[in-house]
Formats: structure tokens, sequence, C-alpha cells
């Protein structure tokens, strides 16, 4: 039998992500095993408490408060980046590339504002920078926007990357459910979080987008740059009215290239009931990439929730492990 090779991981963030990660290798790691030849083994969890960690289902002697034992120790291979928020967290995946460990990350936001740095650290040391997890949750986008890249010209990128509120505008329009009892509802399920302003405003989307439009456009495209209105506005009657049209009302991420310039744009849009992406509902999310070569292609499935997302921050990681640096984008700073 061949020899596993074992890989050590310092998960930093063990909130809702952070302990689904933790789970999934705890449940799954002997499968992992048998189909890669990886044993994966978590070496530090970062939480504001021990008493955090252990609530996840680890040991104390496995509990960091802060992020350097993890980045000192040369036997860490992949630091998982599960904080969200900008800082520290952009700053700490900095700092672990430069120290030649892989960085697997869920955060879109820290990537889309600083996509060009990380990457070109990342490439430096010939660490892989993954971020599969950080928009469309548990679908395969990356991975096959990579593909795409390789051999078409993409002009236009469309979709829906948000799912919370994808969740919300389908119970206003599904169940006349108030916009606030439907948030709710969503918060209870654990598509959104106790603070909510990030996903109900749009911001989400907008980050996503970002980092979408900058592999398509190989340069990092920033997210200050994207028109963004989110869903707190739109009305039931709005919703009543698109209904009566025979389409939906969805948060729509949108970037089109045309003579060599980007414009983008997330709003609540009108989407008409015989297109695709009308019928995506709840909490999932789909994406329309249109190459030249390809045409368009729709990529479809859970945007949000814990379960999806660590599926693809594990499968980051065992990416990284198997081709390196090799799947770092190019990303030029703008």
């Amino acid at each position: 039998m061949e020899q596993l090779k074992t890989v050590n991981l310092a998960i930093l963030g063990v909130g809702t992500i952070g302990r689904a990660v933790v789970r999934l290798i705890h449940e799954q790691s002997d499968r992992i095993a048998e189909q890669t030849g990886i044993q994966l083994t978590i070496r530090y969890a970062m939480a504001r408490s021990i008493e955090r960690v252990k609530a996840a289902g680890l040991r104390p002697e496995q509990a960091i408060t802060s992020a350097e034992p993890a980045l000192a120790d040369p036997n860490v291979d992949v630091v998982v980046e599960v904080l969200g928020g900008e800082e520290p967290a952009a700053s700490i995946m900095h700092a672990a590339l430069e120290r030649g460990k892989h960085v697997v990350t869920a955060n879109k936001e820290a990537l889309a504002k600083h996509f060009a740095a990380l990457s070109a650290i990342a490439r430096a040391n010939n660490r892989a920078l993954l971020f599969e997890a950080s928009v469309g949750g548990g679908i395969p986008l990356m991975a096959s926007l990579r593909q795409i890249l390789a051999t078409n010209r993409v002009s236009q990128l469309r979709g829906i990357v948000n799912g919370t509120t994808n969740f919300i505008l389908t119970q206003m329009a599904e169940h006349s459910t108030p916009y606030h009892e439907a948030l709710q509802e969503a918060q209870r399920l654990g598509y959104a979080e106790p603070d909510s302003t990030a996903d109900v405003e749009g911001y989400d989307a907008a980050y996503k987008l970002a980092i979408l439009a900058s592999l398509a456009a190989k340069k990092q495209i920033h997210p200050e740059n994207i028109e963004r209105i989110g869903i707190t506005q739109v009305t039931p009657e709005e919703i009543a009215e698109a209904r009566r049209r025979g389409g939906v009302i969805k948060l729509l991420a949108q970037a089109t290239e045309e003579n060599g310039t980007w414009r983008l744009r997330v709003a609540p849009e009108f989407v008409p009931g015989d297109s695709l992406l009308a019928h995506v509902r709840l909490n999932f999310n789909a994406i329309e990439v249109t190459g030249d070569r390809v045409g368009t292609v729709v990529l479809y499935g859970q945007g949000a929730g814990p379960l999806p997302t660590a599926s693809a921050i594990v499968s980051d990681v065992l990416d990284a492990i198997r081709f390196g640096g090799a799947l770092t984008p190019a990303i030029a700073p703008a």
C-alpha cells in the first residue's frame, strides 16, 4: 500500500465555516486519504478563546489565539483562512505566503481588495493561493473558469452570487413573506449573519464580482469601482409587478467588457421568466460565463451554507498539495 502523505493544516477562524471544515475533515479524513493518498491533520485552530476551539471538537493543545504560532511553524503546510473581513485576514495571508505556506481562503472581501498583491507574493514563492469557496459556495466555479479562460476571451459574467439575498427574494416572491421576516428566516437557517449588511446592501456580491472580473481581465478590479444597490428597498409592489410581467426580481451581479473597458454593476433587476436565472431559488447561485469560443456556460449550485463551503475549502487544500503554485492566477495591479 502506498504510504500516505501527511499534510498539516492551520485553520484560522472556527466560526460557522471553520467548524464545518473541522467536521468535514474529522468525518471524511479516511475517505480523503483513500481517494488521494493525503492524510489531513489539523495542527492548529485559531479562535478568540480555547473554549471556542474545544467547542468545535478539537483538543486544547490545538488552540491558538493569534496566527503567529502557525505562521512560525515550518511543519504547517496549508493555512486555511476563514476569519472573514479585510484585516487582519489580508495581512495574515500575505505573511503565510511569504513564509512558504499555501493559502486557502473563503474570504471574498480580503481577496477582492488585495487580489493583485496576494497573487504576486504567492507566485513569487511558488505557493498556491486558492479561493474556490470565496464565490459560489459549493459550485466548482473557479475550476470551471480556469478551464474556460485557458481558451476563451471572456466578455461577460452575469449571475446570482449571493445566497442570502436570493433566499430572501424567493420567500418574498413565492410566499409574500415580508422582507424582515424573510431575513430572520435566512438568519435562523444559517444563510445570513446576525449583521446582514454585507449581504443585503450588495457588498458581498460586489466583492465576488470583483474577484470574477479580475480573473477575466487578468488585472485587479477594485470593488469600489462597482455600482452597487442592495435589496433593502425592494418593495412587495415591485415583487408583485415582476410576477405580473411573468418574471422575478433577482440581485444580479454583472460584468461586461467592451473595447477593453469593463462595466460592473450589482443591483436588483427584473429577470424574465424564460431566463434560467429566474428559476434559481432559495440559497442557490448561478453564474453565466460568456466566452468567445464556448459561448455561454451556466454554473449552478448551493451558494450559501457551511457544508457546501467547507467542501470547496477542503477540495482547495487537496489541490494546493497536488498542484502547488501552478494554480495561482496572475493578477496584474489595477
